[in-house]
């Protein structure tokens, strides 16, 4: 198994371990890593020299000199690290921090992973949106025709975005544009055009003004008396039984319609 040991950074700046051959300063940092497999003491001897890599005798020359040199006491049951539990305490022992680092690690991962699956989401919702708008009869340029015809534009990113939200609210798109015709042929010239937010926002496009108004009355029978012609147009054309002539005015003689 596989531990952590603390090493003090200011371990270059140690006069003991300056003092100290090169090779010696090694062996010091590897007898660390023996004490740590070990629960902070030294095997025996030989077991030493194995592990690093010497001889028994290199061995006991190398543990005379860091005895020595202060950095490993000789004890009645063997040799250990100079202050080993001071330095390598129980709360320092790599378990929580090598679970806080896997923990760190695993929640990166598994954030990668649900990125996708986001991202999947978000595209399955844009394609669900796409058929609703295309069942309904809304345009790919739905936000430019709207933005073409209303004659007060101001206030173009709200009002666009109450316009998607009639879309998916399930508004028809030509019961909509029908209304925003009939409120500006029958707008009153008195009143102010309303910001298309409001319009939107207040489903204005379902208004059914009055065709005939006090201050809008040449216009209103002008309307009427157009939708009326061509309505009597329509339905004599169809053969309706309803319709037998059609007279220029009361009084008049029929008009004779060419086919």
């Amino acid at each position: 198994m596989t531990r952590w040991l603390r090493l003090y950074d200011d371990t270059i700046n140690d006069p003991k371990i300056l003092k100290l051959p090169e090779a010696t300063r090694w062996h010091w940092v590897a007898l660390l890593c023996i004490a740590s497999k070990n629960d902070g003491a030294l095997p025996a001897l030989d077991d030493i020299a194995i592990q690093l890599r010497v001889t028994p005798a290199k061995a006991t020359e190398i543990l005379s000199a860091l005895v020595k040199a202060g950095l490993i006491d000789k004890l009645e049951t063997g040799f250990a690290p100079h202050n080993w539990n001071g330095r390598q305490y129980k709360s320092d022992v790599s378990t929580d921090r090598v679970k806080r680092f896997r923990n760190g690690k695993r929640n990166v991962s598994e954030t990668e992973e649900k990125r996708p699956q986001i991202q999947i989401q978000n595209t399955e919702a844009e394609s669900k949106k796409e058929p609703r708008a295309r069942a309904l009869d809304w345009p790919e340029d739905f936000r430019e025709q709207f933005w073409a015809l209303y004659p007060n534009k101001v206030g173009k990113p709200k009002a666009l975005s109450k316009l998607e939200g009639a879309m998916t609210r399930g508004v028809r798109w030509l019961d909509l544009m029908d209304g925003l015709r009939r409120y500006i042929q029958t707008k009153p010239p008195d009143r102010a055009w309303l910001n298309p937010e409001t319009f939107l926002n207040q489903e204005r496009w379902t208004d059914q003004p009055a065709n005939v108004s006090a201050n809008n009355g040449k216009t209103g029978n002008i309307i009427a008396a157009s939708d009326s012609l061509l309505d009597v147009i329509d339905r004599f054309e169809r053969g309706s039984s309803d319709v037998d002539q059609i007279r220029s005015g009361e009084g008049a003689p029929p008009v004779r319609l060419l086919s």
